[in-house]
């Protein structure tokens, strides 16, 4: 331990923060946050470990994320099977991202009673079951059956993926979770198209259920890996939080304890401080502190989702990523129809390579984030004055609130006047390059999928009432408007941080 004051400065954040009392690794980088002298401290597990618990959840979020919308190229195919329309079929996508937005508020409180790792688990189980199901509905009568199964397939196919971060934040040290983030961050993204990249190659050679039956080799992976490698990585760092009795050191009882149920990875008496909590009383007895600080970790979530600064933001992350969500929810209704109706006439090997538009995109988005992310609000801060805000850091929404609206515009054009799909093609990658350079930076995992299934269901309306052209110039218009927005925050975003109190 060094007695001296050192800064820690934190590569991500870009904050100074002060510390007393400091423990260094072998490179004499300042360990962030320090570790206890408890073996059962997840920083204090040697890497090997840390490292089969990370892989495991990666695969279990990558194939929890793509499982939902696997049909999202191919259920135009599903159209003779039910005797339904276009619209209808889309629907059951929407359904899926209905899913997605519902499940974390439904799923995400059982974390408290029976712990993460056992919700990611059963997560998957339900996941690999609805898979299952939609693959089994071929029938004509089987179109509602089969809607509710990508419905529930999304309520818990977003779980493993948003409850992965936790496992980021409680093995590794701030010095190692950028190079861990980033590896879980484009994996969740490939995902998202990913899914109907793989359906889109399947369907051109095999029947449309394929698309289902294919991602049962992923997610059962991902729940063999879970369930024999992921480990319960909650400690409590403060005297005010409430501890665990140890888990068995018997591999099959430590796995029975962690995931049937897992009540056990949790404190006996949670829920039953939080239940006798009283906030008249005044005492300052050890026990109502642990009781206190239980109910502000329920409390500090909904006042972090409510504030100003949190809707601000919002606000811009619904538009900006919604709108990618819908293009590629909807590629299909537009390239599969054949030319005489107004399409492209693409096949399903054909949508699939359109896709790929997608993933250059996001490729690209992270080679320049790689490059810049840290660049343009260190310039920024040094222009004015040398004062680091965390709102700097949205600086980096810049260039994307550019590209986006031009990305939407040449995307909606091509579509209205019927353009070489090519036109489509450059639209298709300026909309999600744009996109995937904002995720990073300003990241909601709610609010973004939120707008995309809000924009699956009413695209039909929307584009009948005002065309195809001017539905992606509103789209376009509406990026400039929460440019604004935007603007403001990152200028002005530390004056409304002191709204929120």
């Amino acid at each position: 331990m060094a007695d001296t004051e050192i800064k820690v400065f934190s590569p991500d954040l870009r904050i100074q923060t002060n510390s007393v009392s400091s423990t260094k690794n072998d490179n004499g980088i300042v360990l962030v946050p320090q570790p206890s002298d408890d073996s059962e401290d997840p920083l204090n597990w040697p890497m090997h470990r840390k490292l089969l618990v990370f892989a495991s959840i990666c695969l279990a979020g990558f194939a929890a994320q793509m499982s939902p919308n696997s049909n999202q190229l191919t259920f135009i195919y599903q159209i003779p099977a039910y005797h339904s329309t276009q619209a209808a079929l889309l629907n059951s996508v929407a359904a899926g991202l209905a899913g997605w937005v519902a499940g974390p508020f439904f799923f995400i409180p059982f974390v408290a009673v029976v712990g993460r790792s056992s919700v990611v688990l059963w997560s998957l189980a339900v996941i690999f079951v609805c898979q299952i199901w939609a693959a089994e509905m071929t029938g004509p009568d089987d179109y509602i059956s089969f809607t509710i199964s990508r419905l529930i397939c999304g309520l818990f196919g977003g779980i493993p993926a948003i409850l992965g971060s936790g496992y980021i934040m409680d093995m590794f040290f701030l010095h190692q979770r950028g190079k861990a983030f980033a590896i879980f961050e484009v994996l969740i993204i490939f995902a998202v198209v990913g899914g109907g990249t793989l359906g889109g190659f399947i369907a051109e050679t095999k029947p449309w259920n394929y698309v289902f039956w294919w991602t049962l080799g992923p997610v059962g992976s991902a729940i063999v890996a879970v369930f024999l490698f992921v480990e319960d990585t909650t400690f409590p760092r403060r005297d005010s939080m409430l501890r665990r009795a140890p888990l068995p050191r018997s591999w099959f009882k430590n796995r029975v304890a962690t995931f049937l149920p897992g009540t056990k990875t949790q404190p006996s008496n949670k829920c039953k401080e939080l239940v006798r909590h009283k906030p008249y009383k005044r005492r300052k007895t050890k026990t109502n502190e642990k009781s206190r600080s239980q109910v502000r970790r329920v409390i500090i979530p909904f006042q972090i989702t409510f504030s100003p600064i949190t809707l601000l933001t919002g606000t811009y992350i619904f538009i900006a990523l919604g709108l990618p969500i819908m293009q590629a929810s909807t590629l299909a209704t537009y390239l599969e129809p054949p030319t005489e109706a107004g399409g492209y006439g693409f096949s399903s090997l054909q949508m699939a390579f359109f896709t790929m538009t997608a993933w250059v995109g996001i490729i690209g988005a992270q080679v320049y984030g790689f490059l810049f992310n840290d660049k343009i609000p260190l310039w920024l801060a040094r222009r004015r004055g040398g004062t680091w805000h965390t709102e700097y850091r949205l600086a980096n929404t810049v260039l994307p609130s550019i590209i986006l609206p031009i990305g939407l515009g040449i995307y909606g054009a091509g579509l209205e006047y019927h353009l070489h799909f090519m036109v489509l093609a450059l639209g298709s990658f300026l909309i999600w390059f744009g996109a995937l350079l904002a995720l990073p930076v300003c990241y909601n995992y709610i609010i973004e999928v939120s707008f995309g299934l809000m924009s699956v269901f009413i695209v039909t309306q929307w584009q009948g009432s005002v065309g195809v052209g001017w539905m992606w110039g509103m789209g376009a218009f509406f990026i400039l408007f929460v440019d604004i927005i935007m603007l403001g925050i990152i200028l002005k975003g530390h004056l409304v941080r002191k709204v929120d109190g």
